[in-house]
């Protein structure tokens, strides 16, 4: 057991800790939103050129899609690494991970150099990335919340999520670079500049996550030989019920923001709107987006995660058919409008999600209840949002009604299970060592139960 004071292991791990987070959260979703935004713009014609634009359009979608189908794999891995060997661990091979496949992308030869082979090579690509991608957020988010202060737990573990935002944000600035290239330059060498470009972030956020020391949750856990064999299963076993609400929870975020950040840019270009239009709305949302993140994860430190979580459930609802209708106005301070509340207002849900997560599961299996509680929805929404759309939106006749409709059954949906979800604001997220506590006894909080004996086999 550790006696050093918690407040003094903040003080001095936050100033490497908070960088050395977000900077993953910044990669992480840079990676995504740039592979999207070039699967809606260019990857049809590079790597499906013998389909007709619609189907080369959705067959890109449908790479971005396989991606979230090896996400859940990755949280299972990487959350049995963080689990077992520690947070720091896997939060560096996330993003080696992630790193790596990007690049490799930006390196791919097209269908025009080397046939079928290509699209099967940004295939295996996707899936590289996609398991990196299945635990990163979450790590981060784990990581700080496991360092921070009790009362400002819900600020400063939205600040890796803020990370996102400017991941997404720094995508489009360069995508929106990158299109305003000649056609003819931008689909021979200007599309991969934004894939390249992740080396030199990857390195910065090496070189800060390796100087971030081990969580002191983790540690005591180690200490205390309270780590499960296999935490998933143990998780699943103990905690089913939970593990689905949260799931269910996470559905906006597994599939309204992918409507928004991906299949919208689609949808908007079909219609006239410039690229540069497009990019430079998300661009406007996520500045929007990155400052909301850390306001609401401070009001949940005083209202409360759910009161919070459950009011941006209701923004998600409420904003789904205005935001088509701003965009199928064709002007441009309409269409920044609608991307500022749908990006900016609505997916600021990570503000109030991050702490809200990381307090639902005990410390012996957090990380895979966390990553197992986002990604396997991805698998299930997020991967093939942008294909859903299209299928909606033609079985509409043109029309984004069904899709809006769809929204907002998913923002509903996952407003309800919020409501059967305890609160969790001010839990103690520290392991419970004690033998009689872990062998079934009342724990210490509401977040932490139940328990089984299975979380003392080191």
């Amino acid at each position: 057991m550790t006696t050093t004071d918690p407040d003094q292991i903040w003080d001095q791990s936050r100033k490497r800790l908070i960088p050395g987070t977000v900077i993953g959260s910044v990669i992480e979703w840079y990676d995504i939103a740039v592979y999207g935004q070039a699967a809606a713009l260019v990857f049809g014609t590079l790597f499906f050129p013998s389909f007709s634009p619609t189907t080369g359009v959705v067959a890109a979608f449908a790479t971005f899609g396989v991606g979230y189908f090896a996400r859940p794999v990755g949280a299972v891995l990487f959350g049995h690494l963080g689990d077992r060997y520690g947070r720091r661990f896997s939060l560096v091979c996330t993003l080696l991970l992630m790193g790596v496949a990007t690049v490799a992308i930006g390196l791919l030869p097209t269908y025009g150099s080397i046939g079928v082979a290509a699209p099967i090579l940004l295939v295996v690509c996707r899936l590289l990335q996609g398991l990196g991608v299945g635990a990163e957020y979450v790590g981060a988010v784990t990581m700080v919340a496991e360092f921070a202060p009790v009362k400002r737990r819900g600020f400063f573990s939205s600040l890796p999520a803020s990370g996102v935002f400017i991941g997404i944000g720094l995508a489009a600035a360069m995508s929106a670079g990158v299109a305003l290239l000649p056609e003819e330059q931008l689909l021979s060498w200007g599309w991969r500049i934004p894939f390249l470009f992740s080396i030199f972030v990857v390195a910065i956020g090496l070189l800060i996550r390796l100087r971030v020391p081990e969580s002191p949750v983790f540690t005591e856990l180690k200490q205390a030989r309270a780590r499960t064999r296999v935490p998933a299963l143990t998780m699943i076993k103990a905690m089913p019920r939970r593990l689905l609400l949260v799931m269910v929870a996470n559905g906006v975020l597994a599939f309204n923001i992918y409507v928004v950040q991906t299949y919208s840019l689609s949808y908007i270009a079909a219609k006239g709107v410039p690229k540069s239009v497009a990019l430079s709305a998300v661009l406007v949302g996520c500045a929007v987006g990155a400052i909301a993140i850390p306001l609401l994860g401070t009001l949940s430190d005083r209202a409360g995660r759910k009161p919070v979580y459950i009011g941006v459930s209701a923004f998600c609802a409420l904003v789904a058919f205005p935001f088509f209708w701003l965009l199928d106005t064709g002007n441009v301070a309409l269409i920044m409008l609608a991307f500022a509340l749908a990006l900016g207002g609505c997916l600021a849900m990570f503000g109030s999600q991050a702490a809200y997560y990381a307090e639902l599961f005990p410390a012996e299996y957090r990380f895979s209840g966390f990553a197992l509680g986002r990604e396997i929805p991805g698998a299930v929404l997020a991967g093939p949002a942008p294909v859903i759309s299209v299928g909606l939106v033609s079985l509409g006749a043109g029309s984004p009604t069904l899709l809006a409709i769809a929204m907002v059954v998913v923002a509903v949906a996952g407003l309800l299970a919020v409501v059967a979800l305890p609160e969790t604001r001010g839990v103690d997220l520290a392991p419970i060592v004690d033998p009689d506590e872990a062998l079934g006894t009342p724990a210490r909080s509401t977040a932490a139960t139940p328990r089984d004996a299975t979380t003392t086999t080191t």
